[in-house]
């Protein structure tokens, strides 16, 4: 897409062309807005929204992890996290864990390439449940606090200052920043 520019430098159209061919044609960006002013410059705002963007990616990466748990059976199994799994492992909990004892089959990780499915007691699916639910709950405050800092950061701080915090939330564990 191209934009075309007034000689004051305003977008007056944007057109649906593959490159610029005339003089007043610029190359379109996503923050380029009919009627105002063109800039191949990315404004700090959008460069923030994309950090926000990615931070959101990256929490939602977290709380869906696969989790390696060591269960009071002496097993260790890998434990899907994703929101459907999550309901899958509370539709096999729930009987158990109304019942407040038993045993029940599912399928887990049992290690980074094989899944298999197996019985579990009533005690390692309590155990896994609060192990995922206090995790989960770590990625949420990780996400929380992650946001305020990179929203903290000014224009006047600049684009630097605000990949500076971003690196340094992704780099940070959640449940530690």
């Amino acid at each position: 897409m191209v934009c075309i520019v007034d000689k004051n430098n305003q977008i007056i159209n944007i057109l649906n062309s593959p490159y610029p061919t005339a003089e007043n044609e610029r190359i379109y960006y996503p923050w380029n807005k009919l009627w105002e002013q063109y800039t191949d410059i990315e404004p700090f705002s959008c460069t923030q929204e994309n950090a926000l963007k990615n931070l959101r990616k990256e929490f939602v990466k977290r709380r869906d992890a696969i989790r390696f748990i060591n269960l009071p059976s002496g097993n260790r199994y890998g434990f899907d996290c994703a929101p459907e799994d999550i309901t899958n492992f509370m539709a096999s909990y729930t009987p158990l864990l109304v019942a407040q004892s038993g045993s029940t089959g599912y399928t887990v990780w049992l290690d980074d390439e094989e899944k298999n499915f197996v019985i579990l007691d009533y005690a390692d699916f309590a155990f896994c449940y609060k192990y995922v639910s206090d995790s989960q709950k770590q990625d949420y405050v990780w996400y929380k606090s992650s946001k305020e800092k990179l929203l903290a950061v000014s224009e006047a701080d600049g684009k630097e200052k605000l990949q500076q915090v971003y690196d340094f939330c992704v780099a940070s564990p959640s449940g530690n920043i």
